[in-house]
């Protein structure tokens, strides 16, 4: 491979740093892009007349989301209309989750779980707008609503009462609590996690991080709702096994995972995508969780299902299914004869980037599906069922750009023959080799920043570096092999880093790697594992000895997962395989500038990190945002995160300062990290050697 000559050294742009006009257009573009209006829930009335879905706008001024229902007609002649709020977010470790709403039987209403104030009912809106009203008033939050026997049913799951809840949390609170295998210590111990609208006391009620309230875990009390008269009364035990609990992310049935279910909420029983390992099947299962069919065509991949609705009263299902992660296809599969028909091939993903969410609703005459691609953000489309020709019915962010900087796909192999698929945004106009800025997991939908949209692709590129994001490859499902994944990883960036470089696209001395989770695993990997940094950032809790320790008291089964997950025991005694993945293990290693920007609830095993590299004389700055999980959500902290991480890769990559005198400290914290000692060592080094 022909290896063009590198750019000057860093070290040298160090020295001669000095500020250059921020691009407006790029800083609007991370305010409108956090604001972005997610679409979601689609559902399609009984008639087939009528659309229905929820659209979440975020506001940074109010740091809040507006979540809304909308309908328009499915023939188009009238434009979508707002008639009734939605609430407020349901959220999962940080992430906005989603349910489709149930209809009336005469197409005039819905049925929603409305979550406000902490409190969480059954609702009612006509989609008229002329009436909206609250029909339950349960002294517990209703956890889930779901139809059954074609709606004329409607089963209400509720949770534990929440006086009992707040009860227990302020006995607590006087007394004291007991660190046992149920208490997480890296969070607050009262009322720090986010359940239901407000902050109540958590507890790990499940595996691995599954949290839980205070009070011990219990199935919810099912109900049966009357959707004409509001009458309220206990399920009977034929009702309560047509019900389907909501999947969770360790569900299993038998020996394998849960992936994807979808309900009939009839006699028809339940569509279920499981896996163990590598291997996946996707079955028809009874009510009583007999098997009763099994997709064996080529056409159904159960590999690459990510989505699955029933089309109406059809003994069929529709597969959102993806051939490669940047493109949906929808299949139907005729659960009478077993037949299966393509229906729609198109780019771009038909989920709209929130794969937490129901991406499309199926009925006999029409199909809903929210669709996004890496240049266009979430709108709903109509799908005809017989012919596959798609319409536009809303589009809610038409100030978005989908212009420049414009995300190119890419698809390649690394050595092995591994395939690797991605997007990457060059600077517009750019002329020779240019920075590269990588995040790595999830490129789903809309680009903004990858999973957790915390790095601002489009700004980047329009600052001049080039800006990519690649899909995962393949993971083992139920976790597992994540050493292996790691490296696997490190191929795939490597080769299309060398790739870019041969081409004379991108200059392989000014390579940053940022990552939200699994991604900011890989950026660590890198940073130990090679020399192709320049500077990383990261948002989520690095593997430490504080984490081990924080999570191996009795009863927890972190210690176990981490020795048949990552192959390693407890730090004391296997010092060499934490070595070999910890960066705290490796601030020798590690010489690329470090940004950690994590939630609270993670970033406090991240202080001895920072603590290691601090004393190993290494440039690192850990940020922790109040009242975060897993994924950040307040949209204020979404647009801090974006524009620190914004201002790191410009300066580190680009040389370039921004003039803002209120970041005037910051640059001189960087430029004390950024000593031409350092520079010259980094820019020295072979970008393909390693430090193994």
């Amino acid at each position: 491979m022909v290896m063009r000559k590198a750019s000057a050294p860093l070290a040298l742009a160090l020295l001669v740093l000095a500020p250059v006009a921020a691009k407006a257009a790029a800083g609007a573009g991370i305010r409108s892009e956090i604001e972005m209006t997610r679409i979601d829930s689609p559902s399609i009335s009984p008639d087939g007349r009528l659309v229905v879905w929820r659209e979440a706008r975020a506001s940074i001024d109010r740091n809040a989301y507006d979540i809304a229902w909308f309908v328009a007609p499915a023939d188009g002649s009238k434009p979508p209309r707002r008639f009734a709020d939605a609430g407020e977010p349901t959220l999962l470790n940080g992430t906005m989750l989603a349910r489709a709403p149930i209809w009336t039987s005469d197409s005039r209403a819905i049925l929603f779980r409305k979550l406000a104030k902490g409190e969480a009912q059954v609702w009612r809106a006509e989609v008229d707008g002329n009436d909206v009203r609250e029909l339950t008033h349960e002294d517990g939050n209703v956890t889930d609503v779901a139809a059954l026997e074609n709606g004329h049913k409607i089963a209400v799951a509720v949770g534990q009462s929440r006086a009992a809840i707040t009860l227990a949390e302020d006995e607590e609170k006087d007394r004291g609590t007991l660190i046992d295998a149920s208490v997480d210590p890296q969070r607050p111990l009262y009322r720090g996690d986010w359940i239901d609208g407000r902050w109540a006391t958590g507890r790990l009620r499940g595996a691995w991080f599954e949290q839980g309230g205070i009070l011990p875990k219990q199935a919810p009390h099912l109900e049966i709702l009357d959707p004409q008269s509001g009458i309220l009364r206990n399920a009977s035990g034929q009702e309560q096994q047509l019900y389907a609990q909501p999947i969770k992310g360790f569900d299993k049935l038998g020996g394998e995972f849960v992936m994807v279910r979808a309900e009939s909420g009839d006699d028809r029983g339940n569509v279920l995508l499981l896996g163990k390992g590598e291997d996946y099947r996707l079955v028809l299962a009874a009510p009583d969780g007999k098997e009763v069919a099994r997709c064996t065509d080529a056409l159904c991949n159960p590999s690459k299902v990510r989505s699955i609705s029933w089309i109406g009263h059809r003994n069929e299902v529709m597969l959102e299914v993806r051939q490669t992660p940047n493109n949906s296809s929808l299949i139907v599969w005729n659960l009478t004869d077993g037949s299966m028909r393509q229906l729609v091939a198109g780019e771009g993903l038909l989920e709209g980037g929130a794969d937490l969410g129901d991406p499309c609703a199926a009925h006999e005459v029409v199909i809903a599906c929210v669709a996004a691609s890496a240049n266009v953000p979430p709108h709903l489309v109509l799908v005809d069922p017989q012919s596959g020709a798609l319409r536009t019915l809303a589009s809610p962010n038409p100030e978005l750009p989908s212009s420049e900087p414009h995300f190119a796909p890419l698809n390649w192999v690394d050595a092995k023959g591994r395939p690797f698929a991605g997007f990457i945004a060059l600077p517009p106009g750019h002329i020779g080799p240019v920075p590269l800025f990588i995040t790595y997991y999830s490129c789903a939908g809309y680009l903004r920043g990858g999973l957790g949209d915390e790095f601002p692709l489009r700004a980047l590129a329009a600052h001049g570096i080039a800006a990519m994001c690649i899909n995962r490859s393949a993971g083992f499902v139920g976790g597992g092999r994540n050493t292996e994944a790691y490296a696997v990883a490190e191929a795939g960036i490597g080769t299309i880093i060398d790739k870019l470089t041969s081409e004379g696209t991108i200059d392989p001395a000014r390579v940053g790697v940022g990552g939200v989770s699994f991604g900011g695993e890989v950026a660590a990997w890198l940073a130990i594992h090679t020399r192709r940094l320049r500077a990383l950032s990261v948002a989520n809790v690095m593997l430490t000895p504080a984490y081990y320790w924080y999570n191996a008291v009795d009863g927890r089964d972190v210690a176990g997962v981490l020795r048949s997950s990552w192959g390693i025991g407890d730090p004391d005694h296997d010092r060499k395989g934490w070595r070999r993945i910890s960066p705290a293990f490796n601030a020798d290693r590690i010489s690329a500038p470090f940004l950690m920007q994590v939630p609270e609830q993670e970033y406090r095993s991240n202080v001895e990190l920072l603590s290691r590299l601090q004393r190993a004389g290494k440039p690192a700055e850990l940020w922790a945002f109040p009242q975060e999980m897993h994924i950040k959500w307040q949209p204020r902290h979404q647009l801090a995160a974006n524009e620190r991480n914004l201002d790191w890769f410009r300066f580190w990559l680009a040389g370039e300062v921004d003039p803002d005198r209120a970041k005037a400290a910051q640059y001189v914290r960087w430029r004390g990290y950024g000593s031409s000692s350092q520079a010259r060592t980094q820019a020295s080094v072979s970008i393909k050697g390693k430090s193994r």
